[in-house]
């Protein structure tokens, strides 16, 4: 009897990996038609990124707590807003995303007024006025397509995440952060990261295990620390000045 359970066990085991492959292969091949989009699963979890939260609470801590507008992009259902609201507990919270499905999943979980969801597009982000933490977690990417490739272009080319980047600096308020983590880019290879300013982020030791790709989407080997940028003002260098 021992035996026979043993095979059953090993027969479930291939089966299930033989079935595991497959819809890989079938999600793969489905995957091609999405070359417009970024990161395409909608994986995530309640306070996934906490220590990034606390550096991000850190780098705004200057402003009212009470004029604090947040931009989560790339929301999925909502967890990271509504985890969002225990670092910032007065500030109004927008998530966006494409996906209409996980829009209305966080829609349907939200009881806080000062969270709203809206549909990813140009127009209805700049609707919402200007940010001053813009939240980009594990979106600005295609993982795991590329983690096995040494050029990503054909897959996810920088050029996708330059302009993605450059419109999202310009929903930002002086002064205000791009929090960019998991992401197949590094920022400070983009041209619009001039306009930035490093934070420190002390409990923050990498910018997430997604692997990085240079401008030429080649494959970048060294381990990537930075994670918070700010964008940096004719107005707030003359007063530091």
């Amino acid at each position: 009897m021992a035996d026979l359970n043993v095979l059953r066990n090993k027969i479930k085991a291939k089966t299930d990996a033989l079935w595991i492959l497959q819809k890989n292969r079938v999600k793969k091949f489905f995957r091609q038609f999405y070359a417009d989009q970024h990161q395409l699963t909608s994986v995530t979890s309640a306070d996934r990124y906490p220590e990034l939260f606390e550096e991000a609470k850190k780098a705004l801590k200057g402003l009212p707590s009470d004029e604090i507008k947040l931009l989560s992009f790339g929301c999925s259902t909502g967890e990271e807003c509504f985890s969002l609201r225990k670092y910032f507990p007065q500030g109004f919270i927008v998530g966006a995303d494409i996906n209409k499905s996980n829009l209305k999943k966080a829609s349907d979980k939200n009881t806080d007024p000062w969270i709203k969801f809206i549909l990813s597009n140009d127009a209805n982000l700049a609707a919402e006025g200007k940010y001053h933490a813009i939240f980009c977690l594990s979106v600005l990417c295609r993982w795991e397509d590329t983690k096995d490739v040494e050029n990503c272009e054909a897959i996810y080319p920088f050029e996708k995440f330059e302009k993605t980047v450059s419109s999202l600096t310009n929903l930002l308020a002086p002064n205000g952060i791009l929090v960019i983590y998991n992401s197949n880019f590094r920022f400070e290879d983009s041209e619009i990261s001039s306009q930035f300013e490093i934070v420190s982020t002390p409990s923050v030791k990498n910018s997430g295990f997604v692997h990085k790709f240079d401008a030429s989407n080649r494959k970048v080997h060294q381990q990537h620390k930075h994670c918070i940028y700010r964008k940096v003002t004719k107005v707030a260098s003359a007063y530091a000045s």
